[in-house]
């Protein structure tokens, strides 16, 4: 189902046409003028327009060129007499789309309709395509040579082999998740449609049903034109959603019923959209308890968790740590253009002694900013120590024991790295942060304040 905005002067062929594609299921305006069209997409954009060449005052040719000039990937399809098919081919040559001559041939004109909004749905996913082809990250951004890293690419191979199949990812922040997402899509029969996705701890409720499912035009205040939902733009492809724990529980109602009948409706919409897509969802936190808790579904549960896996964090792990912090390296060399060599000897024992809290992200984090600062060809312990603490930390039966050095230490400045840290592990996540060191968001956003600390998100 698409937005069709018809203008001819000619009430009988907008009547017409308005049956004609009614009766295919699209959504139909129809107006009289260029100036009432030009007024009419700026307030509800179409998916496409049927434009008559001869109109009174402002002409075919001249309100094409407006509405390319305001957005140049609306298809515009002319309408036009035999006498002026010359005309209609100059319009062409503009960036009409295609032209249809009166009388007109029904079969053809949804034929060529339907092409025309296939056209531009292929265009709108190869515009997504395009925008993350420098951020894909697949097989080759999972590094390792762990029994457990092993596991996970073979559960990619299985999963990716069933392009229907739901996939529930769970595991600490920072621990991969989204690489292995987007493993499964490019190693599935999906691979050449686009990968989507959304975290929904990023938005709140009302945002995230607007970002997923889109609106019509006057939805809510500020809705001022259609908007497709990220779902609509996923269709063929995979919609992956991180932090499926932190979606509102209204809102899981309206995606487990995406699930089950593969159809949505937009905010403020009335019409059913069918969507066929991979469902993929991430989280860092237990549903089963959140589902104990009465915050999260079961049902929806259910149909997230047909297939499953939980990834490990990279303190359990510990022989792929140098592997990724040589991966890293040479991606921030390429970056920075830089040619350090490698890690010296106590660099790479500090890392391989570190208890990761922030697991592959953090470790990620670390190593750009050493390269970033490094002046030598090698990584060194005075570039990495900074960002590392120096506090041993060993737990025993719940209880965390700190072995502090013979100089001593200052739990101000200790106080002042956890919080840094613990928002260097969330992307600056607070309300993420906060759940780390197990105080409120305020109590955060507070000490915060008292060191002055301000963190800004390394995400582009």
């Amino acid at each position: 189902m698409a937005s069709i905005l018809i203008v001819d002067d000619d009430i009988g062929i907008r009547t017409n046409l308005q049956e004609i594609l009614e009766s295919e299921g699209h959504g139909v305006i129809s107006l009289m003028t260029a100036e009432d069209a030009l007024s009419c997409i700026t307030k509800d954009e179409p998916d496409l327009i049927l434009l008559d060449f001869k109109l009174p005052g402002m002409d075919g040719l001249k309100c094409l060129a407006h509405i390319k000039e305001y957005n140049s990937h609306i298809p515009v399809i002319i309408i036009t007499s035999h006498a002026d098919v010359s005309s209609a081919v100059t319009a062409m040559k503009l960036g009409a789309w295609d032209y249809i001559e009166k009388p007109f041939n029904l079969d053809k004109i949804t034929l060529i309709v339907q092409k025309a909004l296939d056209d531009k749905h292929k265009d709108e996913q190869i515009a997504y395509l395009q925008k993350e082809k420098n951020e894909y990250l697949g097989f080759n951004e999972i590094i390792g040579n762990s029994d457990k890293i092993k596991d996970i690419f073979k559960f990619v191979h299985q999963v990716a082999n069933s392009p229907r199949t739901t996939v529930l990812i769970q595991g600490e922040t920072g621990t991969g998740k989204e690489l292995v997402a987007r493993a499964i899509h490019y190693n599935s029969a999906r691979a050449s449609k686009p990968f989507i996705e959304v975290n929904c701890s990023a938005f709140q409720e009302p945002l995230l049903e607007a970002e997923l499912f889109g609106y019509e035009a006057g939805a809510f205040t500020g809705a001022i034109r259609r908007k497709k939902g990220l779902l609509e733009l996923a269709h063929r492809g995979t919609f992956f959603l991180d932090e499926i724990g932190d979606m509102d529980i209204v809102l899981q109602s309206k995606l487990l019923k995406v699930i089950e009948d593969q159809s949505f409706r937009r905010v403020g919409g009335t019409k059913e959209i069918k969507v066929d897509t991979r469902i993929i969802s991430a989280t860092s936190r237990d549903l089963e308890n959140k589902i104990l808790e009465n915050t999260f579904q079961k049902e929806l549960y259910y149909r997230l968790n047909v297939a499953s896996i939980t990834l490990p964090p990279l303190r359990e792990r510990k022989g792929d740590v140098l592997l990724l912090a040589e991966h890293f390296l040479k991606q921030y060399n390429a970056e920075f253009k830089k040619s350090i060599k490698g890690l010296n000897p106590d660099a790479e024992i500090l890392l391989s002694e570190h208890s990761w809290p922030g697991n592959i992200r953090e470790l990620k984090n670390i190593i750009e900013r050493a390269v970033l600062f490094e002046e030598t060809n090698y990584l060194s312990l005075k570039s990495i120590s900074p960002y590392v603490s120096s506090i041993n930390r060993k737990t025993y039966n719940n209880k965390t024991e700190f072995d502090i050095p013979p100089g001593g230490v200052s739990l101000i400045e200790i106080e002042k790295s956890l919080i840094e840290k613990a928002l260097d592990c969330t992307d600056g996540n607070q309300t993420r942060a906060a759940k780390l060191l197990k105080i409120s968001r305020e109590t955060l956003k507070y000490r915060m304040r008292k060191f002055n600390i301000k963190f800004t998100t390394n995400k582009s």
